[in-house]
């Protein structure tokens, strides 16, 4: 007996030597405190899954000692996560109550297209889909509620948040952005990422950015095993949606497969003329070999096609309604539309997971992704612009003509009843161009083109995450990525002619007008490349580290990084204007360092202060560098890298009934570039003095002050209220530089001094946002919520062009005089022309409703979320002034001052109500 207590002994302590241990809980529901059925209870560092028995029970053995984080995934309820420790003894996790939550249930209610994320003209892009899988009480609500109507967390551009699968970064390096629909369709894949950081919080998988990053774990055994179909009807951006999942799990044989695959189309969208046809598969394959190493091949693509809608001027949507288009028009009957994109960009990738010693975790991924990106408009030669909203169509632009008020009022009318006027007349188009082949030389007038991104992207990743001693953790990576991007027009559709000419029909006398000096008076056919064509090259280089600190009730994270970005450009056009238009530029480098902190203070078990800082550069984008890189290798001079600085300071409040956060930030950008693209009447008496041309402001410098509240509280098992609240100023923090490129200017380019920005809003989003909710959650699964969202303090996008001393100066350099006694302007006409235009304060009522149900090994649910229930259409989602009006002379006088509606600003409106309805089965 002696010796067989002593082997017991011996064994109980041989156990705890090596840290094996168990870790054990309990699931409920916290409406009804019943246990919870076949839920998936994992450790994220292990990777190891169990799922709870019939009395919620679930148990991990073996666990070695250290710092874990134990995650669930349900049905019908929201991910759970809890940090846990384990020292050399069992723990019991104890009884972990869930909350039912339809958002969770709801996959992919709010769903994610491109043209919702962002319009062609604007470069804001929404976080909505990094917000919308996030943990934060704020980051939901923002999201889900105030994010439907084009609210931006903090003011921040898409550009600073990252979005990685595997490790491997998706953003695009022409403009640092994350292009959704490059897996879009695939809700159950990306639903629940492994990691969701809001902010300046601190990322296990990298340094990451202002704006927060998401990581996506794309194996199999992470993902919700078994088969999945769903169905939508909607009436947003396309009506229809399916989407069908199977996954085997991780098989006893160490193996397991996932597919998924979906489709999102519609004839017609909400807006007329707009059509959607969108797909989308995944494949992931993945194998265990044994505790220490997994192998994963992931490949994944969404390839859509899908045309966009115009914004436009206030006479315009008078004229016509807040729905008009003037993208499309009737051919043989069938709408048309010359603004269509086009995108398939597929992704492979190769992951390895090596568990090794105790705590130690390395995940290296190599990624491959390649494709082609389009988007198609109109082309003309010789011929008038086709566009509708050309401005010598508008009624305004007779106003003072000695037209008689009868008829403007007829033109008004034809507008409304002539779809052939106020739409694109594709008959007209294709007529030109036979003119042209019976009579002429065959040449299309009109075409359709499209101007074409092809990359190839080749990427590395790996990362290391080891627990060196009790109480401190170290996290490191590096990165690496090779990009080549062509860009190139191409012919879509030479409507009824022969060929197109690869020259420029705005020529000055005595020039040659060749896009390709090597190949002229080229007849250019479909499917091939004219007007411009280069190649990008980009190379990026980090390696980050960061180590987090835990004693008693302190919690201290510090990261770093350093980078190294290069690119160059090379053309294969030797255009007419530029000597530098074909071969190989200068390489551009850039070197980028950062540094952030984390300092987190556990009051008690309910109580947290949390504070947040980072001080970090990033390069510049390829368009940054090379504002007319279509057609030659121009660059700003002194380019330089943007600087950020940023501070957080929370409040956090996690009680068994209440959660909340209050926070206030602080942003400085410095040293950033924009660009934008338009014609400028720069003199309006001298019409040599206008210009097509890109516009880069340099050293750009912002400022984002605010505040963010949000409260989540239950009222009762079943009864949940929310509040949030968001309070900012974001604004121009100096005066820029300006600059202008342009085919009509001697030297490429040239400087106009400083754009007088400093205190301007900055623009895209509401500044202010506030959001409201209660939400009736029954135990027998049914859920009914309601939430009224205030928006406010949203702007106008200013032109820096307006804001220089040469707006209100002559040819001569003096200021302009305004009338027959010599009065010259005086600032108050200056600040009532330069006023920014602020938007109006709206309201938004939102719902969603839903139902669930269980058949045995079935579950289904039924779910309704509609988005401005009251069906307000005064909602301006944004709006920008047109660079037209750089002249204060051409916008006050003349046609340009017709009160102000020729060339004034160009808005975008909600449509009204939309709703998406979602049916779900699982099994």
């Amino acid at each position: 007996m002696i010796r067989l207590w002593l082997s017991f002994l011996i064994l109980c302590f041989s156990v705890q030597a090596f840290g094996q241990n168990k870790v054990s809980g309990t699931v409920k529901s916290s409406s009804d405190q019943s246990p919870l059925y076949d839920i998936s209870v994992s450790i994220t560092e292990s990777g190891e899954t169990v799922k709870t028995d019939r009395i919620g029970y679930f148990q991990f053995n073996d666990v070695a000692n250290g710092d874990f984080t134990l995650n669930i995934d349900s049905r019908n309820y929201g991910r759970y996560e809890e940090r846990f420790t384990v020292n050399n003894e069992d723990l019991d996790l104890g009884e972990i109550f869930l909350q039912f939550d339809p958002k969770s249930s709801m996959a992919g209610v709010i769903t994610l297209t491109s043209d919702e994320l962002a319009s062609d003209e604007s470069s804001a892009q929404s976080s909505m889909g990094l917000l919308q899988s996030s943990q934060d009480v704020f980051a939901q609500a923002a999201a889900y509620e105030l994010g439907a109507y084009w609210f931006r967390t903090r003011g921040y551009d898409n550009k600073y948040s990252d979005v990685l699968f595997n490790g491997v970064r998706m953003n695009k390096v022409d403009n640092n952005r994350v292009d959704y629909g490059n897996w879009g369709g695939l809700n159950d894949v990306t639903r629940n990422p492994a990691e969701v950081i809001y902010g300046l919080d601190p990322s296990d998988y990298a340094f990451g950015d202002l704006a927060g990053s998401m990581y996506i774990d794309t194996r199999p055994s992470t993902q919700r095993a078994g088969t999945s179909f769903s169905y939508s009807l909607t009436n947003r951006s396309y009506r229809q949606r399916l989407m069908l999942t199977h996954n085997t799990g991780l098989m006893k044989n160490g193996w397991g497969i996932m597919v998924s695959g979906s489709r999102r189309w519609a004839e017609e969208g909400r807006i007329d003329g707009t059509m959607y046809d969108a797909w989308g598969y995944y494949l992931g394959v993945e194998k265990k070999f044994n505790e220490n190493h997994t192998l994963n091949l992931t490949a994944f693509g969404a390839p859509y096609r899908r045309s966009t809608n115009s914004p436009n001027t206030q006479e315009i949507y008078d004229l016509m309604g807040t729905g008009y288009n003037a993208y499309w028009g009737y051919q043989n009957g069938d709408k048309r539309s010359e603004r269509v994109k086009k995108n398939f960009e597929p992704v492979t990738q190769l992951t390895h997971h090596w568990n090794f010693g105790e705590s130690s975790k390395l995940i290296t991924t190599i990624s491959y992704q390649f494709g082609k990106m389009g988007a198609s408009r109109l082309n003309w030669f010789n011929a008038k612009n086709p566009t509708p909203i050309h401005y010598s169509r508008f009624p305004s632009y007779y106003l003072g003509t000695g037209k008689s008020d009868a008829d403007i009022a007829l033109l008004e009318d034809k507008w409304r009843s002539d779809s052939s006027f106020s739409q694109i007349n594709w008959e007209d188009l294709y007529r030109a161009n036979l003119y042209n082949v019976n009579y002429g030389d065959g040449s299309a007038a009109y075409n359709l083109v499209s101007d074409v991104n092809e990359d190839k992207v080749l990427s590395f990743s790996t990362n290391l995450r080891t627990q060196l001693f009790e109480g401190f953790t170290l996290y490191s990576g590096l990165n690496y990525q090779n990009t080549k991007s062509e860009i190139y027009r191409e012919i879509d559709d030479l409507l009824g002619a022969q060929f197109a000419w690869n020259k420029d029909d705005f020529a000055d006398i005595g020039l040659s007008g060749e896009y390709d000096e090597n190949t002229p008076d080229r007849h250019v056919l479909e499917g091939e490349k004219f007007e411009y064509n280069a190649e990008y090259s980009h190379e990026f280089m980090e390696a980050w580290i960061s180590g987090d600190w835990t004693l008693n009730s302190f919690n201290l994270r510090l990261s770093s990084k350093i980078s190294r970005t290069t690119m160059e450009r090379e053309g294969f056009f030797d255009h007419y204007l530029y000597s530098n238009s074909i071969g190989k530029s200068d390489q551009e480098e850039f070197t980028n360092y950062g540094g952030k902190l984390q300092l987190l203070y556990q009051i008690d078990g309910r109580n947290f202060i949390k504070l947040n800082g980072g001080y970090f550069t990033k390069a510049p984008t390829i368009n940054e560098v090379y504002p007319q890189g279509r057609y030659n290798n121009f660059t700003l001079p002194d380019l330089q890298s943007a600087v950020i600085k940023s501070a957080d300071i929370n409040y956090i409040l996690r009680a068994p009934r209440i959660k909340a956060r209050a926070t206030a930030f602080y942003t400085k950008t410095e040293d950033e570039i924009e660009t934008s693209f338009g014609y400028l009447n720069l003199s309006f008496d001298d019409s040599n003095e206008n210009l097509f041309t890109a516009e880069v402001l340099s050293g750009v410098d912002k400022q984002y002050l605010g505040a963010e509240l949000a409260v989540e509280g239950q009222l009762s098992t079943a009864l949940t209220a929310s509040a949030v609240a968001s309070i900012g100023q974001y604004t121009y923090a100096n005066n820029p530089d300006l600059y202008y490129f342009s085919d009509d200017l001697e030297n490429g380019y040239d400087y106009f001094g400083k754009s007088y920005l400093k205190d301007y809003k900055l623009a895209s989003s509401p500044q202010k946002g506030y959001s409201l909710g209660l939400e009736y959650r029954s135990p027998q699964y049914w859920w009914l919520g309601l939430t009224g969202n205030y928006l406010t303090e949203n702007y106008v996008d200013v032109s820096p062009s307006k804001r220089t001393t040469r707006f209100a100066l002559d040819d001569d350099g003096f200021p302009y005089e305004i009338d027959d006694a010599g009065n010259i302007i005086t600032q108050e006409m200056l600040r009532d022309v330069l006023r920014q235009e602020k938007f109006s304060s709206e309201f938004m009522l939102n719902l969603n409703a839903g139902k669930s149900f269980r058949f045995g090994e079935y579950w289904a649910m039924i779910g309704l979320t509609v988005n401005n229930l009251l069906n307000n259409k005064d909602y301006r989602t944004g709006g920008f002034e047109q660079l037209r009006l750089a002249d204060y002379k051409f916008e006050t006088e003349g046609n340009g001052g017709q009160n102000g509606k020729i060339f004034g600003n160009r808005y975008w409106y909600d449509q009204g109500t939309s709703y998406f309805l979602n049916l779900i089965v699982r099994f």
